[in-house]
């Protein structure tokens, strides 16, 4: 499997079998060119696409479950091309305060980093340390250190690194996303579901969206320095005021079908 992940070269690529999870319609393995992980975003709503293009979950079924290494994890079918997915309650772990350490990650100026709100790992099945930008034309200049930053966050919840700010290419994005992965085998990606979470719950907590109704969607433009521009859309459920769920989805497209042979 992790042969034919590095031969794949995506992000992600997942693996299906059967599952031992009496409400789970499939057991699914997600693994990146680096490692296999225990969930991620994309895959699992593409996985879930898929298994209703074959059949395997009907086409009269707006809702399914799928095991994967952090447990079952719902997704529903909204329109013929549109899965979104239910991530587990955000948890916001340490905040990390060395602000010259990660500008010389970034190569960028510390100033650039925003004071306005902290750096923090938070996680909704998968932890990021989510890093605050100043302005879209430093995001976008940014040219990662991959191996200082994977020296630095050995001992850290995650060597995963997010990073964002509230100004926009397009209008009606709340969000201009990249992220950074190069302990994994993936040095940027694309677009990244497992992360649009805890985003959600970070711009959020934090109150940084202008305009925005606590719990409406939220909606995050990434991957336009790869050439390869995504649209993600994630909103946070609230019980009283506490964090519930988070959904994030997206639209998805079938793109190829083969055979390999080994």
């Amino acid at each position: 499997m992790q042969g034919i992940t590095q031969e794949m070269n995506f992000s992600e690529t997942t693996f299906v079998y059967s599952s031992i999870t009496k409400k789970c319609v499939r057991k699914v393995r997600i693994f990146t060119p680096g490692r296999e992980i225990p969930f991620a975003g994309h895959p699992t709503l593409g996985t879930a696409f898929v298994l209703r293009n074959q059949g395997i979950i009907q086409a009269d079924e707006n809702r399914a479950f799928l095991e994967l290494g952090i447990g079952p994890i719902e997704v529903k079918f909204c329109e013929n091309d549109h899965v979104q997915m239910y991530q587990p309650i955000p948890q916001f772990l340490e905040v990390f305060k060395d602000k010259e350490l990660i500008a010389k990650v970034l190569r960028v100026a510390p100033t650039d980093i925003s004071d306005k709100w902290p750096m923090q790992f938070i996680s909704t099945g998968f932890p990021y340390l989510i890093i605050p930008i100043t302005s879209l034309a430093t995001i976008q200049k940014i040219h990662l250190n991959a191996e200082l930053l994977v020296e630095s966050l050995t001992d850290f919840p995650a060597q995963d690194l997010v990073i964002l700010s509230p100004e926009t290419i397009h209008r009606d994005s709340h969000a201009h996303v990249r992220m950074f992965a190069p302990s994994a085998g993936v040095l940027e990606d694309p677009a990244t579901g497992s992360a649009a979470g805890p985003i959600a719950a970070y711009l959020e907590a934090n109150k940084i969206l202008f305009n925005h109704k606590k719990g409406s969607k939220i909606i995050l433009e990434q991957g336009y320095e790869l050439n390869r521009p995504s649209k993600l859309i994630a909103e946070c459920l609230f019980q009283n005021r506490d964090f519930a769920e988070i959904i994030v989805g997206g639209r998805v497209r079938l793109t190829a079908e083969g055979c390999f042979f080994l």
